[in-house]
């Protein structure tokens, strides 16, 4: 991802965030998806166009339903579960879905100003 940000001359505040919400969202896919089992798949996909950046991830984990999570109150913090939070915080557009084929999809969308 540091790659890519470089490459499009993202500033390194912005793909820091970035990674952030790319961190965040895989660490949810590997506790709560595939139940902390680190030898399964998260297949991530980059497009960069030219003010904007697409990222999709995509697992085989436990079906995720975006309904089931309640809000929580970020007055009271704690460590863990503020995952989804923090990607809605830093990405402009973030949306769930299940495909066809069974899998979980996140899709992130950030508009660049580079």
């Amino acid at each position: 991802m540091a790659d890519i940000a470089s490459k499009a001359g993202i500033s390194k505040e912005v793909a820091g965030n970035i990674i952030l919400a790319v961190d965040e969202a895989c660490s949810n896919i590997i506790r709560h998806g595939y139940k902390n089992d680190y030898n399964r798949k998260i297949d991530v996909c980059f497009n960069l166009m030219t003010n904007l950046l697409t990222i999709s991830i995509i697992d085989s984990g436990i079906r995720f339903d975006i309904n089931s999570i309640e809000p929580r109150d970020t007055s009271q913090l704690k460590p863990g579960g503020l995952g989804l939070y923090i990607i809605k915080q830093v990405m402009d557009i973030v949306e769930y879905s299940r495909t066809r084929e069974g899998f979980n999809k996140i899709k992130m969308v950030k508009k660049l100003n580079c």
